[in-house]
């Protein structure tokens, strides 16, 4: 019999993953059909895109594995011993970081003015720039997925005949699984992570400027600038929040040993992800947040 507890998180493992389906899948919907009127996308659209599409197949993935553990004691090895579902668990994810740190990328770029000259090398370039970036992140997750799944293979099959409720061959597998989430922690998501900081740090450095520059003066013209500006900065740390909370339930759960009701809340915090950047990127972009009015203004209707 589950505990209320345990049915209270089981129900929100639900919603969030339903609202990462339906946020994701909107923002998907509109892009395409964006895509289909013009025949051509826009860098940011090509981002906005992209994301929706990695947090939608994280949702999918991940989902089933989160409210199961919610529901009982999962053994560590369940996941494991699925290899293609880590592979894929493993391209997914990593892929999604890259996403969002070249939204950033591409908002400090666009913002940000610099003399330098690889910033205005890339501010020129940013069009040729940004597919090429997606591209090779593809490339990139995929070849250390490829590496992660031909370990896991070999440690799954060395275990397969293992009897998985023997202490210490448990110890032994969850010992083996948090290296492996230790190093996708370092390579996969920090990396990543570093270019957000980054980016934050350029961007609101840059609208901290602006605000000196323009102090005591009146100008639509930079009314619209300072706009543009604070928007930018709203968005990237409204990213790097997300990221690091993201980002720190990872290390929490490699880390510490964390007990069922401790190991419910981090996958809450992971699940919540999709929906949560959705909703930014929603709010941020002009599009989508026509495109949620409008429908909104249809359901009342």
């Amino acid at each position: 019999m589950f505990s209320p507890a345990t049915i209270a998180f089981a129900v929100a493992a639900v919603v969030f993953a339903l609202s990462g389906f339906l946020s994701n899948g909107f923002i998907a919907a509109v892009i395409l059909r964006e895509w289909t009127k013009s025949r051509s996308l826009a860098s940011n659209e090509q981002l906005l895109l992209s994301l929706a599409a990695s947090n939608f197949w994280a949702t999918a993935l991940l989902s089933p594995f989160y409210i199961n553990a919610t529901l009982r004691d999962y053994s560590i090895s369940e996941i494991f011993l699925l290899p293609g579902l880590y592979l894929l668990a493993t391209f997914v994810i990593m892929s999604r970081f890259w996403f969002t740190a070249w939204l950033c990328f591409f908002y400090c770029i666009k913002i940000v003015n610099s003399t330098h000259f690889l910033f205005l090398w890339c501010k020129l370039r940013i069009l040729w720039l940004i597919p090429r970036f997606l591209a090779g992140s593809l490339f990139c997750s995929f070849l250390f997925s490829l590496f992660v799944l031909q370990i896991t293979s070999r440690q799954a099959k060395s275990n397969i005949t293992v009897n998985i409720t023997n202490t210490t061959e448990v110890k032994s597998l969850k010992h083996t699984v948090n290296t492996f989430e230790a190093f996708f922690l370092a390579v996969g998501s920090g990396c990543p992570l570093l270019v957000v900081l980054l980016c934050s740090i350029l961007v609101v450095a840059s609208l901290c400027r602006h605000v000196c520059r323009i102090a005591g003066k009146d100008s639509h013209g930079r009314n619209l600038q300072t706009e543009a500006h604070i928007k930018a900065a709203w968005t990237v740390l409204s990213l790097l929040l997300l990221y690091v909370s993201y980002y720190a339930a990872q290390t929490l759960s490699i880390v510490v040993t964390l007990g069922k009701d401790d190991g419910t809340l981090v996958a809450m915090v992971r699940m919540v992800y999709p929906s949560a950047q959705a909703s930014i990127l929603m709010l941020v972009n002009p599009k989508l947040k026509q495109a949620a009015m409008q429908m909104l203004q249809r359901a009342k209707v």
